[in-house]
């Protein structure tokens, strides 16, 4: 059964996959609150994992999150690669990493908002990735948008008051 686990555990995909059950755990355990739904795509095609919809004076708002994670069995824990922005004040990238030092795991995130890519990475000019975008030392280029885990919800309560604001202008 353990080699059955170790296969899955080494599959890329099945890593994203609990990263983003992960973050949808935090989200739910945090936004308890009814003006709170939370959806997950069946498919991810659009590149969004996850969206949250707020209610704010009877109107609806959405926040579309691209979920990417990185883990210490990864040569470079904290690079994300391959990345197709679609800039949109509501769309933002959830950047998830497992660093284990001496056997103790740290966990990092970073929210980090789609119209912020190009200015922390940069675009691949060729390869199989060309066009996409790479932010190759998260921990260093996105700090200002690195996020504890037990506060995600704080963020994203803050990003939907700037969505709600916005749209008064």
């Amino acid at each position: 059964m353990w080699e059955t686990h170790k296969l899955y555990m080494s599959n890329s995909k099945i890593k994203g996959e609990i990263t983003e059950l992960k973050v949808l755990g935090i989200l739910l355990s945090e936004l308890r609150n009814e003006n709170y739904d939370i959806y997950r795509p069946i498919i991810d095609i659009k590149g969004i994992d996850l969206i949250i919809r707020k209610l704010i004076n009877d109107k609806s708002y959405f926040l579309e999150l691209q979920i990417k994670s990185r883990s210490s069995e990864a040569e470079y824990p904290y690079r994300f690669a391959g990345l197709k922005v679609e800039e949109r004040d509501n769309y933002y990238f959830v950047f998830y990493t497992e660093i284990n030092i001496k056997d103790n795991t740290e966990e990092k995130m970073w929210l980090v908002p789609s119209t912020e890519i190009k200015s922390v990475g940069f675009q691949n000019k060729t390869g199989k990735n060309k066009g996409k975008y790479n932010i190759n030392n998260c921990q260093e280029k996105c700090i200002e948008y690195e996020v504890e885990m037990n506060k995600l919800s704080e963020k994203i309560d803050k990003i939907f008051e700037k969505l709600s604001k916005d749209s008064m202008i």
